[in-house]
């Protein structure tokens, strides 16, 4: 990753590990708490509810490119009731990313895991592809484009598939407006996704998670997050709708 996408990166809450031979250009770790409300995705999913969140993550940028990653619990003292009235379980979450240089090009490798597992529910996605190194101003950030490997199992379809299962795309970019504001955006989407894929979680072929927000920073460790997100046919979100999301976070 180039020096000039390390803002963007960090801002984003990205987490990345380098090589034991490589330069390292930054090197951070992070805890995020939060909470996360429902606006219309509430009236929209009967299957989703508020919660909190924990997130640990770790930031390493070195020479030869970025892996980025963290580590989500989702209601993780099962404090939070779902629609129903019962209690709603807990849910982990790890989202890894990788973007190899590809020589002083903005090009990079890109390749992309997310893990989602709860009671009911098991996720795998994998992406490989390629990814640009955005670079206008002061707006830094990728976009990644590549083929989909997946596989899970959900108990109340009783069904669970494995293999390719169409492509996805990735975009993440961060804008730093004054010293103390960050303004920050990512969106992933999944298209073409299989029949197989499909029916086990009753996804169209087509979905996405988009996510705009806005950090305040107190200094170099202190922030707090506001941020809204739209998911249609992504995990639990079947049906679009929106959330905000309201975090606290220390860098360390």
């Amino acid at each position: 990753m180039k020096l000039s996408t390390i803002a963007a990166l960090v801002a984003l809450g990205s987490a990345s590990i380098g090589s034991a031979n490589a330069e390292v250009l930054f090197q951070q770790n992070n805890i995020i708490v939060g909470y996360e409300y429902l606006l219309d995705a509430e009236d929209k999913n009967p299957n989703l509810y508020d919660q909190a969140h924990l997130i640990l993550g770790h930031t390493t940028i070195a020479d030869w490119g970025s892996m980025t990653g963290w580590l989500r619990f989702e209601n993780p003292l099962d404090s939070a009731e779902n629609q129903q009235g019962v209690d709603a379980g807990a849910t982990t979450k790890a989202w890894l990313k990788l973007d190899y240089n590809l020589g002083d090009s903005p090009f990079n490798i890109w390749g992309q895991s997310f893990t989602c597992a709860n009671k009911p529910w098991m996720e795998q996605n994998f992406y490989l592809g390629g990814s640009y190194d955005v670079s206008l101003g002061k707006l830094k950030g990728t976009i990644g484009l590549g083929m989909q490997y997946a596989y899970g199992s959900f108990s109340p379809t009783g069904k669970s598939f494995n293999g390719a299962s169409g492509g996805a795309t990735t975009i993440m970019l961060g804008y730093p407006l004054t010293s103390e504001w960050f303004a920050k955006a990512y969106y992933e989407a999944q298209f073409d996704r299989s029949d197989e894929h499909r029916e086990v979680f009753g996804f169209d072929s087509y979905g996405h998670q988009a996510i705009i927000g806005i950090d305040y920073r107190f200094n170099s460790q202190f922030f707090v997050s506001t941020l809204y997100k739209h998911r249609k046919s992504w995990g639990g979100a079947l049906n679009g709708g929106g959330e905000l999301l309201f975090e606290a976070g220390y860098n360390f």
